[in-house]
């Protein structure tokens, strides 16, 4: 084959990648009923040990509540959660609140769980603090988030999510086969039961914050 055939055959691989596109929800009814079936699978893996099918199923409920968490303060986009708003007066709030002197996406670190989880508790702690001035709409945040801030629960919940439940979970599923079968056994149990605790923490925080509509006061987009 030839270096031009290559780079024709290279290119039709990338676009049928592209097209490998599983549909998503299209509303709240949609989403309320592919949470129905991923808990009933997950109850039903838990009940039968398949603890990995858990596991599988609890980093994709971690990642949606997260991403809804940044959404429904303002942090992100409306139809790319992983990438901060566009709305530019939000957005310098935002890079106070974490003191970024760039701009660069990577910067928010909105687009890795890890990322999200950090800035989160970050957010957190910047809410206790004492602040001389601040902007209509970082005073709406401290007032909706103080008592987030202040949840004992809360933060243990964060706190075990990143780093201690990520990294285990990372080893388990990506190197699953470098580790002692029964010790990574030994471990997958209280991982799942322990995370489905901790993020059923975040899922009421979500719910409580979603309530307070920042995003329609502020017109964020």
């Amino acid at each position: 084959m030839s270096g031009e055939q290559e780079i024709r055959s290279s290119d039709a691989c990338d676009k049928k990648a592209q097209d490998f596109t599983i549909e998503k929800v299209k509303n709240d009814q949609d989403k309320y009923l592919s949470y129905k079936a991923y808990f009933d699978r997950y109850n039903k893996a838990f009940a039968s040990e398949f603890y990995l099918e858990c596991l599988w199923i609890l980093y994709a409920m971690i990642e949606d509540r997260t991403c809804s968490f940044l959404y429904h303060i303002g942090f992100t986009r409306e139809n790319e959660r992983s990438k901060v708003t566009p709305s530019r007066r939000i957005k310098k709030d935002i890079r106070a609140i974490y003191n970024l002197e760039s701009q660069k996406p990577t910067n928010y670190k909105f687009n890795n769980l890890g990322g999200k989880l950090v800035r989160i508790k970050e957010l957190l702690t910047w809410c206790k603090g004492e602040h001389e001035t601040l902007s209509d709409y970082q005073k709406v945040l401290v007032r909706v988030m103080l008592p987030f801030a202040e949840s004992r629960e809360l933060l243990e919940a964060l706190n075990y999510l990143a780093p201690e439940w990520i990294n285990k979970r990372n080893q388990l599923i990506h190197a699953l086969f470098t580790k002692n079968s029964a010790a990574a056994t030994e471990e997958l149990r209280p991982l799942v039961e322990d995370g489905y605790h901790a993020i059923r923490r975040v899922d009421e925080a979500v719910k409580k914050i979603k309530r307070h509509s920042i995003r329609l006061k502020f017109k964020i987009k």
